[in-house]
């Protein structure tokens, strides 16, 4: 009875040990498929997909650009780079330091000689840039001290007059200053001092609101838009909002009337940057928001923007000084730039209603020997010839891609997308802003009568030159792994033209405030007015937040009354833990059915104390038509 009872009792243990065991793994696969359910991407290609009223096509030539300028040399490499990658043969570049301005020398005024009558055609895309020096010219001057409005009027008048009659290259967009504002103590003397440089970008923004004044006046110039200030190191949120406060705004207060569009540039890596921190992903979404969201309360409109440089700042050689003779570049410094560029002209894609230009800095043909080459599209090769460097990718990930945009959703915020027919093609992006490879479920929706589908992944590694992989498929993959900065292209190739019957417009509505201050439990509420919520759709909330480390970034959020779940990661990209304080966007999914036509009142409280809300937009993809353009 005793071996009985003890095989009894052992056989019940390792069946309870095995049902544990049994009990673990389901739960281990059920978490695992809830995770990988979460990660979906959706694509429904009979929808076609507008961003505000207009746009749906992908617009080529808005943002396969390059730092360079060619004018009409008939340069045979600079050809063959347009002619590989399917880039308009009709480009000659994108912007470049040179305009009437640097034609004033030492405060003398040329006369201007009347060459052209007429409205100006203008090259589209293209910017004319300079410094702003160019008017503030003389370093022995205190200009926080003299008063020079009446020679700024001049030569504002004469810039005008120039584009009008004489300037042979003449620019979709004029961009009179390039980061004037890191430089404004070049317009005193001695040393540094907070309240002469506070003075010094009064005093640019006024000359900024001249120029845009002058060329406004002239009818001919109607096609040449102004474009300030050229933003470099937007970190707004510096010293609670100092930096945005000291700059931006103030810039929009002085200028922003007379500017047609307002210019920004946004880097990845190291320098003014925090050490080695990003902008791709929640903190170029929170500055660009931030832009926006002021735009429209202070001048009741949403100025376009010109993203007129970005990429990574990529790092000199060690060792490397100007004319040194030693070599600035090197090859797998010179790639990092690829992944920066493609997480945030994804970003850019998604803003294209709203964004005119993007221009990732790389540059032209120089020297390996020179301080820019670090940035080249170009280097000379063992033969002294040359040849396109590892920043090719990113115009090999859109080398194939056209037509007009189509719905596709992911589940997950840091699996950036886009997706887009052309005739008998669908093409689907995916973009990986995570540092930790996601495994993607893919889902086409509706018919599957593929031909076949062509699958391209570029991969640009930390310590490892870029790597290119290209294979064909017969039948669609079910799901696909991508690794951190992968970006996947895959075209299907249908038997068929696709249609689009459906449409769906995503429209943005800005709150009436924003930089508003974080107590601990107290609410902060914003209104929408003038929603139009359609009968179907998605919506989110975009929430921008400036915040010290360690900061909850779970705040209770209720719209028209009802508190909406937070999903576990609203943050796009990484955690921002090597920057010196969080400044990001919250993308909040909210339930269609919580939102209604007409106002919606959305409040926002934190449990613990400190930092700002920075902006507020309710975004809503319907499939109705928005009919108040001041809020799209």
């Amino acid at each position: 009875m005793g071996w009985e009872y003890f095989f009894i009792s052992r056989t019940n243990e390792m069946n309870l040990n095995l049902l544990k065991c049994v009990s673990t793994a389901l739960l281990v696969l059920t978490l695992f498929s809830s995770n990988f359910a979460q990660n979906k991407v959706t694509v429904d290609p009979t929808t076609q997909r507008f961003l505000g009223n207009k746009t749906t096509r992908f617009d080529r030539d808005k943002y396969l650009q390059a730092h360079v300028w060619f004018g009409d040399k008939n340069d045979p490499e600079f050809e063959s780079f347009k002619k590989q990658y399917n880039i308009n043969s009709e480009y000659q570049g994108s912007r470049r330091f040179w305009g009437p301005m640097n034609m004033t020398k030492k405060g003398n005024i040329p006369k201007v000689k009347n060459k052209y009558n007429g409205e100006r055609e203008v090259k589209p895309y293209t910017v004319v840039t300079g410094r702003a020096t160019d008017l503030f010219y003389d370093r022995k001057v205190d200009y926080t001290e003299v008063d020079i409005t009446s020679y700024t009027k001049k030569v504002a008048a004469y810039v005008a007059s120039s584009f009008q009659k004489e300037w042979e290259e003449m620019p979709g967009i004029y961009e009179p200053y390039n980061e004037p504002f890191v430089h404004a103590s070049d317009l005193y003397p001695g040393k540094r001092n907070r309240e002469k440089t506070d003075i010094a970008i009064q005093k640019i923004s006024s000359s900024l609101s001249e120029l845009g004044k002058a060329i406004h006046a002239v009818p001919e110039l109607k096609e040449m838009k102004v474009a300030g200030y050229a933003s470099a190191w937007p970190e707004f949120e510096h010293n609670n909002f100092e930096v945005w406060d000291q700059r931006f705004k103030q810039f929009i207060d002085i200028a922003g009337s007379d500017m047609d569009i307002f210019s920004v540039h946004l880097y990845d890596g190291k320098g003014l940057n925090n050490s080695g921190g990003r902008r791709s992903g929640s903190n170029a979404e929170a500055i660009l928001d931030m832009i926006e969201a002021y735009s429209f309360i202070k001048l009741g409109e949403i100025k376009p923007i010109a993203i007129t440089e970005y990429g990574r700042l990529v790092d000199d050689q060690p060792n490397w000084k100007p004319k040194s003779g030693l070599s600035n570049y090197h090859p797998i410094e010179n790639a990092q730039a690829v992944r920066s560029q493609i997480h945030l002209s994804m970003q850019f894609m998604e803003r294209g209603d709203n964004i005119v230009t993007t221009t990732p800095f790389s540059t032209g043909k120089e020297d390996p020997t020179k301080k820019y080459s670090k940035a080249g599209l170009w280097t000379k090769n063992d033969k002294d010839e040359w040849e396109l460097t590892s920043r090719k990718y990113f115009f090999e990930t859109w080398k194939t891609v056209k037509g007009k945009r189509v719905n596709i959703a992911s589940e997950n915020v840091d699996i950036q997308v886009q997706a887009f027919v052309n005739g008998k093609q669908l093409y689907v992006i995916l973009n990986n802003l995570s540092e930790e490879t996601q495994s993607i479920p893919l889902a086409i929706e509706g018919d599957q009568d593929f031909k076949n589908i062509m699958v391209k992944r570029i991969k640009t590694y930390v310590n490892k030159m870029p790597k290119m992989v290209k294979k064909t498929l017969k039948s669609a993959p079910s799901s696909m792994d991508i690794e951190y900065g992968e970006t996947i292209v895959l075209t299907y190739n249908y038997n068929h033209k696709i249609e689009t019957p459906q449409k769906e417009y995503r429209t943005k509505y800005y709150a009436s405030e924003y930089l508003k201050p974080i107590k601990s439990n107290k609410k902060n509420s914003f209104e929408f007015a003038s929603v139009t919520a359609g009968t179907k759709g998605n919506v989110t909330l975009r929430l921008g937040i400036g915040r010290d480390k360690g900061k909850s970034l779970q705040p209770i959020v209720l719209l028209n009354g009802q508190q909406v779940k937070l999903p576990n990661d609203s943050v796009r990209g990484y955690d921002q833990h090597n920057r010196k304080k969080f400044f990001g966007v919250l993308e909040i999914p909210v339930p269609h059915s919580l939102i209604k036509n007409g106002k919606n009142e959305v409040s926002v409280t934190f449990q613990d104390e400190g930092g700002h809300i920075s902006s507020m937009i309710l975004q809503v993809i319907s499939d109705k038509k928005p009919s108040n353009k001041k809020v799209n």
